[in-house]
């Protein structure tokens, strides 16, 4: 796997200043006037409000950030100021879903002709190829209004990537590691030595040993941990068409068993209490102490730093591949998380797309990555990070794309509808005990059976 993004050309601030000066202020702003930044990320806040008034600065405009959370509040305030004609200039949305339905609505804007090849040329490998909306992804929306994505365009670009990253990281604490015997200074080549480690420390305390992640959001079990795992168990096309109209080879088959079984060993190894864990109160509980292992992602750096964790004390790697895969070494591209997009309403779009340039170029990506413990999307040297925690999970990212490496958010080959959230609750039967690999093979088949049913 590669680790490093030494490799990634940067490009320099010089020229970013020059490409902003170009664009700036485009509609001729004046310094009382405002860009208005909304987002659903409380730790995004201070970051945007940096990056706002380093452009500002340049620009002569002022920019407000405001912050709506939960998500489904989010949603919730995005739509009632659609129908208000209340919407801010930039709203910043999860990546490769939510832009893509906000486009359908006609809420953002089609930012294609304005995303061009010089700015592209900033991102991290496969950033920009992974944020273009592909035709497959449009046939299998299907014709439900909800769901469908069929008045857009395949290949065009709904919104600018400025956070990226990917879940499958798994942090530990080196002095709940040690205390049980396990060697911290190397971390697992194999999904069965991380299960070999998480037991030494489980049977050498049970109440500190375990292993946590938000399991109240079924969600992070099937995304962070078991898709990454059954990826490389199972090889790209077997991944792919199991999800597929054509479900080959089926969810029940004995290769597809074998990695819920691969899976359901970590029931006895899960912390007290995890079912009720949301995903603040997991990255709690490993910060304060009370577990040696959490599984999240990038994007968890941010919490636990939050939650006062000792930096010296932990160690990151990816969650490793299983010895009896098809792929033995696993790569973890940097995938988009979080984009920017620019409303139709906007009496300031060409501020809001010059905002969205300079907040994805070196200089305004280093300023955000280093306020907000965050991944950028765009392509900068470690030498622009300071956190020795970022530099860590800045090597877990690989640099190239193949058939090894997984997209966690390539979800193509899925049917439209809420089969992702469905599986994802059959799949906590495992650590819940309420199933077992054997009859959740059969449950996950009949659910795609029925979903790929439901839009033929």
């Amino acid at each position: 796997m590669k680790r490093s993004l030494k490799a990634v050309a940067a490009i320099t601030v010089l020229a970013t200043i020059s490409a902003l000066a170009a664009c700036s202020t485009g509609g001729g702003a004046s310094s009382e006037e405002t860009l208005t930044v909304w987002t659903f990320k409380q730790s995004e806040v201070e970051a945007l409000e940096a990056v706002g008034e380093a452009w500002g600065a340049e620009n002569d405009m002022k920019v407000k950030v405001s912050v709506y959370t939960p998500d489904d509040a989010y949603a919730t305030k995005i739509q009632s100021a659609a129908k208000a004609g209340t919407l801010p200039d930039v709203l910043s949305v999860h990546s490769q879903g939510e832009d893509w339905k906000l486009a359908q609505a006609g809420i953002i804007k089609d930012l294609s002709e304005n995303f061009d090849e010089d700015w592209q040329t900033q991102f991290l490998p496969g950033i920009v190829e992974a944020a273009a909306l592909t035709q497959t992804q449009i046939d299998n929306s299907g014709d439900d209004p909800t769901t469908t994505l069929k008045d857009l365009k395949a290949g065009n670009f709904y919104s600018i990537p400025f956070l990226a990253g990917t879940p499958g990281v798994v942090f530990a604490r080196k002095s709940l590691l040690e205390a049980a015997g396990v060697d911290s200074s190397t971390p697992p080549k194999t999904w069965e030595e991380w299960v070999e480690s998480m037991t030494a420390t489980v049977e050498k305390d049970a109440a500190t040993g375990g292993l946590v992640t938000g399991l109240s959001v079924p969600e992070t079990g099937l995304f962070w941990l078991y898709r990454p795992m059954a990826y490389a168990y199972l090889g790209k096309d077997a991944f792919y068409g199991r999800d597929s109209v054509d479900q080959t080879p089926a969810w029940d088959s004995a290769e597809s068993v074998e990695t819920l079984k691969l899976y359901d060993q970590l029931s006895p190894l899960w912390a007290p209490g995890v079912l009720s864990l949301g995903i603040d109160q997991a990255d709690q509980a490993f910060a304060d102490g009370s577990a040696a292992w959490d599984v999240g992602g990038t994007f968890t750096l941010s919490s636990l730093t939050t939650f006062g964790v000792d930096a010296s004390d932990i160690s990151v790697f990816p969650v490793p591949p299983s010895a009896e895969g098809e792929i033995k070494s696993i790569a973890y591209p940097a995938s988009p998380l979080i984009s920017g997009a620019v409303t139709n309403t906007s009496k300031h779009q060409d501020e809001a797309i010059s905002f969205l340039k300079y907040l994805t170029s070196v200089e305004g990506a280093a300023l955000f990555a280093s306020t907000a413990l965050d991944l950028p999307a765009t392509a900068i040297p470690e030498s622009e990070l300071s956190d020795p925690l970022l530099k860590q999970l800045v090597s877990v990212i690989a640099t190239t794309t193949g058939d090894e490496s997984f997209a966690p958010n390539d979800f193509s080959a899925q049917p439209a509808g809420t089969v992702l959230h469905d599986a994802s609750v059959l799949l906590t039967n495992l650590p819940a005990k309420t199933d077992d690999p054997d009859g959740l093979g059969t449950a996950m088949t009949e659910l795609y059976t029925a979903a790929w049913a439901a839009i033929k």
